[in-house]
């Protein structure tokens, strides 16, 4: 007797829906069409490119709950305009590199902070009512999340 698990269902209709629920890429193939961003919107983005969605082949990538980004960048690429986050929340984590986050408030361009990543693992966190640019002081690879925050009593 087996002591390994085993549905008494059909196995491979169980194996095949167990597949549905994986979803595997690269973040580098997977986000170049939407500027690095591979986990979020998907379809939203597809439309806003011209680009066919297909939700079988997007898989668990597309949703509307986190949007995650694999961002690779040169020494000295800069961002010479000032992002929003509309309505999210945002984190970036330096996975490895120099890269220095410049915020601001929306209402209030006079108050800036400027915020260094230098070690692996250093992380910025942001709520969406701040402006930010940035500036490489290395090559950089940041790994970025945005979602919708909520309020806990």
């Amino acid at each position: 007797m087996s002591k390994g698990f085993c549905p008494k269902a059909n196995p491979i209709i169980f194996i095949a829906q167990m597949l549905d629920d994986i979803t595997t890429g690269n973040t580098k193939k997977d986000g170049k069409n939407f500027s690095f961003w591979f986990v979020g919107r998907i379809e939203k983005w597809c439309k806003e490119n011209n680009i066919p969605f297909d939700a079988k082949r997007y898989g668990l990538r597309n949703t509307e709950d986190i949007e995650i980004k694999w961002g690779i960048y040169k020494k000295g690429d800069v961002r010479n305009l000032w992002a929003s986050n509309s309505d999210k929340t945002a984190m970036s984590i330096l996975i490895r590199g120099d890269f220095t986050f410049i915020f601001r408030k929306a209402d209030n361009h006079e108050e800036q902070r400027e915020v260094r990543l230098v070690n692996e693992g250093d992380y910025a966190i942001w709520r969406e009512n701040l402006e930010h640019t940035w500036r490489m002081d290395a090559d950089s690879e940041i790994l970025t999340l945005r979602w919708s925050q909520k309020e806990y009593k």
